[in-house]
């Protein structure tokens, strides 16, 4: 698995707005940090794009108006011809990344 520490959540919501087949992003609470993701990849290789946080998103949506590129959050989903909404997946318990993974991402 290759790991794309991304510089800021604004990044990993454009990367989702951007994709044809993500509209997804999963949070994991990982010590005292929030890590904000999605997996993509090739046929022989798994990437994890990433965002870590000291503080939660408010809300179970990240909005994107892609006429003003303003990021915010919501607590439903917004159905406007300019704005996107994509959900937070919250994982409560989890084996795709194992502590040692888990371990690596804290470090980087």
């Amino acid at each position: 698995m290759k790991f794309v520490h991304l510089k800021s959540l604004r990044d990993l919501v454009l990367l989702v707005a951007s994709s044809p087949t993500m509209n997804v992003i999963q949070h994991l609470k990982n010590g005292g940090t929030h890590l904000y993701f999605i997996i993509g990849g090739t046929l022989s290789e798994i990437f994890l794009y990433f965002v870590k946080q000291d503080t939660p998103v408010e809300g179970g949506f990240i909005t994107y108006n892609t006429f003003t590129g303003e990021i915010g959050y919501s607590d439903k989903l917004i159905h406007e011809p300019s704005q996107n909404s994509f959900p937070v997946v919250e994982i409560e318990n989890q084996d795709l990344l194992p502590e040692e993974l888990l371990n690596k991402v804290n470090k980087l």
